[in-house]
């Protein structure tokens, strides 16, 4: 076979064709960290490579991701790329940020993480405004992250990360079979260096997740049925029938509704390294 790198016959490719593998060579797993008082410049994405090949996978790498930059950084280079169908929003220490203006990034972000100690903060307002549908359209997942973990071994963890991706972190979902090979791999390596690194197991965190999770699902559906009350709104007489008396019972039809209507919420571990 020939070791060359070059596909000559790429741009006889029909465009929809080129565009699909172009889509496939974006980056997956980055995360786009949201936070009081961090440096912006130290937590903004970079373009991805295949926005440096030529005009139509600039083009392609450009509508696929959230790019501005943000007035509150000190450096002129603000700029960042966020992919909102592969990258993770990170929301941390003071959600929801009024003064970064980061609406474009939650109406395109699929996947979230969050702190999983905040019951009674972030988190608590993240899932009112899930519940509300004013912000993050686009949610299917919700990483509860219950440890942080750094470690020299992280780029294993991320077998297709890029230079300027070190240092920014990915998530391991607890609940996924495949990340729990890389934390298998992990320990493997680990062991041949003499240590023994101890990782949160699923069964051991997400029951008591869950208890604390739900008792703040329950109680932000609830708020949110006592507004719609206040303002005389039914949800357009959606079904089951929008209950009109308050308190209402935990095991009500539209209760039960509403929560349907909310992503899937998983334990995970953040891994962050060093250059």
């Amino acid at each position: 076979m020939s070791s060359t790198q070059t596909f000559f016959t790429f741009p006889r490719l029909p465009p929809e064709i080129r565009r699909l593998i172009w889509i496939h060579a974006l980056p997956q797993g980055r995360i786009q960290l949201f936070a009081r008082n961090v440096p912006w410049e130290n937590w903004r994405l970079l373009p991805p490579v295949i926005a440096h090949v030529c005009r139509e996978s600039r083009e392609v790498a450009s509508n696929h991701s959230v790019v501005r930059g943000f007035p509150t950084a000190e450096d002129i280079e603000t700029t960042t790329w966020f992919i909102g169908s592969l990258d993770t929003l990170e929301l941390h220490s003071g959600y929801p940020y009024p003064l970064s203006h980061p609406e474009p990034f939650f109406s395109a972000a699929r996947k979230l993480a969050i702190n999983a100690s905040d019951f009674e903060g972030d988190i608590s307002v993240v899932i009112k405004d899930l519940i509300e549908g004013q912000r993050f359209h686009s949610v299917r997942v919700v990483y509860l992250i219950v440890e942080q973990i750094e470690t020299a071994y992280w780029p294993r963890f991320r077998p297709d990360m890029t230079e300027q991706d070190k240092g920014k972190g990915t998530i391991i979902d607890l609940c996924s079979d495949a990340d729990q090979r890389k934390i298998e791999a992990y320990k493997a390596w680990a062991r041949a260096q003499e240590m023994s690194p101890v990782f949160p197991r699923r069964e051991d965190v997400e029951l008591g997740l869950r208890a604390g999770l739900d008792n703040v699902i329950l109680q932000e559906i609830r708020h949110y049925h006592e507004r719609l009350l206040q303002v005389g709104q039914s949800e357009g007489g959606s079904r089951p029938s929008f209950p009109t008396t308050s308190p209402i019972p935990s095991d009500h039809p539209w209760i039960l509704q509403q929560w349907r209507q909310l992503p899937e919420f998983r334990p995970a571990v953040l891994i962050l390294g060093w250059r």
